[in-house]
């Protein structure tokens, strides 16, 4: 689960501070994506390192699956993320030496205790991730010999590979024409459900709010219910 409990953050700028993110209260449940929009410079991108615990809100509370973030050591947040966060990045960001299948492989051996004696684990969930996302026939191709919708897949399922208990995703279809979006917005959906992530997408692409189980928009720092007309909060 992800919970913002009345949170606020600022950035200095100059001799006085901008508010990124304004007195956000909102809940992300277990099997659920909730879809984050507004224009550039509304806070999408805050909210979304907030709940990565990359930074540190002002005041409030960001709980990720249960811990607070907000009172952890970055020690503790570095392996929160590692065992509980998963993240899909707007640009795919794969190893151009590895392929699809060693992609998700080495997510088991960043940091976590015993990883060599999971290896055999990790290739079983490594390969089920591929098939999941259809790609079980080029798991021995690399990002170069991988289409742009293919490379996204990978993408989707490293982000799972350990299990995480919360999926953030940006902007996911971004760099892809809409029938590829449509698939990988598939893809995000059909993963959350069966993994039981709480999913915090971002996405400006209104084709996709329909399926959504929400949609909020964020508009200076202010989260409201994507049909509101009034800055009416969530």
């Amino acid at each position: 689960m992800i919970e913002f409990d009345d949170v606020t953050l600022t950035y200095p700028d100059g001799a006085s501070r901008v508010t990124a993110v304004d007195s956000v209260s909102l809940t992300v449940e277990p099997g659920t994506v909730t879809c984050l929009t507004g224009p550039s410079g509304s806070g999408k991108s805050s909210l979304l390192a907030l709940a990565a615990t990359l930074i540190r809100p002002d005041s409030g509370r960001v709980a990720i699956a249960g811990s607070d973030a907000t009172r952890m050591s970055g020690a503790q947040a570095s392996e929160l993320r590692r065992r509980s966060i998963g993240i899909v990045f707007q640009q795919a960001n794969l190893i151009a030496s590895l392929t699809a299948l060693e992609q998700l492989q080495v997510m088991n051996e960043l940091g976590a205790p015993g990883s060599r004696d999971s290896r055999g684990a990790a290739t079983a969930r490594a390969t089920h991730l591929l098939e999941a996302v259809g790609l079980a026939d080029q798991a021995g191709r690399r990002p170069h010999q991988l289409s742009g919708g293919q490379r996204q897949r990978v993408n989707v399922a490293r982000a799972l590979m350990n299990r995480p208990r919360v999926l953030l995703v940006d902007e996911p279809t971004s760099a892809l024409d809409q029938d590829r979006g449509a698939q990988i917005i598939e893809i995000v959906l059909e993963l959350t459900a069966s993994e039981g992530t709480s999913t915090l997408l971002v996405t400006h692409d209104a084709h996709h709010f329909a399926r959504m189980d929400r949609v909020l928009r964020m508009v200076d720092g202010v989260l409201l219910a994507a049909d509101a007309n009034s800055d009416r909060n969530v």
